[in-house]
C-alpha cells in the first residue's frame, strides 16, 4: 500500500524492501547516502519515493551477477619461482 503525499507516491521501508528485492539495511544505507530519494517523518519513519525505488531496483545486481566479469578475465601469468642457489661452505 503506497502513500500519496503532495502527488508523490511513497513506500515505507518494508514496502520498498519487497518492491526492490533487497534488505532493509541496504535500503537504509541508500537513504543515508542519498542514492535513494525519500522523506523522513519524525525520527524513525522513512518514506521512499516509488520512482526512486523503481530506478534503484533496475540498477541493483546480486553479488553473483556483480562478480561475473571477474570470472571472464584470464588468469594472471605466473612465473615459476627461481630456485635458491646454495653455496658450498
Amino acid at each position: 500500500m503506497s502513500h500519496n503525499i503532495d502527488g508523490i507516491e511513497y513506500l515505507t521501508i518494508a514496502e520498498a524492501v519487497d518492491y526492490m528485492g533487497c534488505t532493509d539495511g541496504w535500503v537504509r544505507i541508500l537513504l543515508r547516502t542519498k542514492k535513494l530519494r525519500g522523506k523522513q517523518i519524525g525520527q524513525r519513519l522513512w518514506l521512499v519515493t516509488r520512482e526512486s525505488a523503481s530506478e534503484m531496483r533496475d540498477n541493483l545486481t546480486t553479488r553473483a551477477k556483480g562478480k561475473k566479469h571477474l570470472a571472464k578475465r584470464p588468469a594472471a601469468s605466473r612465473q615459476k619461482p627461481k630456485k635458491a642457489v646454495r653455496r658450498k661452505k
